[in-house]
């Protein structure tokens, strides 16, 4: 087990919230081109549940993105890379174990499973006995996918994120990350949904970004006039 990134940075905001429901497991998938900004969604989203201890699981060499994870990046966006835990498994079985032991945990804030390929091991099996062990809690769990084909599963949603272009700032600074995010599937509701995503650097969070016609995107949690219908919502 390695405990990585041991940089402290503030607390994020208390009213943080983020899109994917707490005690529920959700599956992330990106292709190999765009796993930064998938991963940056999942951080995101498992920071936003309690203080506990994120929980990230991956096979030894795998994946192999173009961009490792770093310190001083999750810093600037306020999310504190001393809560992170990194472990790494000599295989995909032991890779979901770890994953389900720390599900079963109240200790645990958030799990990324970070994973390539096909991932034999998990299926309707696998998948029921994370979701079982997630009841009552606040955490999530996020299989992060990349180069997979969506299959059967007891997830409580499925998404697809890419890298969207930022918005430059003011000098032509660079701009926050910004996503395209779409809902494949959603237990219970509608899915099919597209929607782009920008980092809201004050509160800590992905916002929606404002789209022609909006006076404002709000922030998750937000408050002011209710956006437009189709807009994305906080599960």
């Amino acid at each position: 087990m390695k405990a990585n990134l041991q940089r402290q940075t503030p607390s994020p905001s208390p009213d943080r919230q983020g899109f994917l429901d707490g005690g529920c497991l959700h599956e992330i998938h990106c292709a190999n081109a765009d796993w930064t900004a998938a991963m940056t969604f999942s951080l995101a989203e498992a920071f936003s549940a309690g203080d506990g201890p994120i929980l990230l699981v991956g096979m030894k060499g795998r994946p192999r993105p173009a961009a490792q994870l770093y310190a001083e990046g999750m810093a600037g966006l306020g999310l504190s890379p001393s809560r992170l835990v990194w472990v790494e498994t000599s295989n995909e079985r032991d890779m979901l174990r770890a994953a389900l032991d720390a599900a079963r945990s109240s200790a645990v804030g958030g799990i990324i499973v970070a994973s390539e390929g096909r991932l034999a091991d998990y299926g309707l099996t696998a998948s029921r006995r994370l979701a079982l062990a997630l009841e009552g809690k606040a955490a999530r769990v996020i299989l992060l996918r990349a180069d997979a084909e969506p299959r059967p599963s007891a997830a409580q949603s499925r998404w697809r994120v890419s890298s969207a272009p930022s918005r430059p700032l003011e000098a032509k600074a660079p701009g926050m990350p910004a996503l395209d995010v779409e809902l494949l599937r959603r237990r219970g509701g509608p899915a099919g949904q597209r929607f782009t995503l920008v980092w809201d650097l004050q509160h800590g969070r992905f916002v929606e970004a404002p789209v022609p016609g909006d006076l404002a995107a709000l922030p998750v949690g937000g408050t002011g006039a209710a956006p437009a219908s189709g807009h994305l919502r906080a599960a």
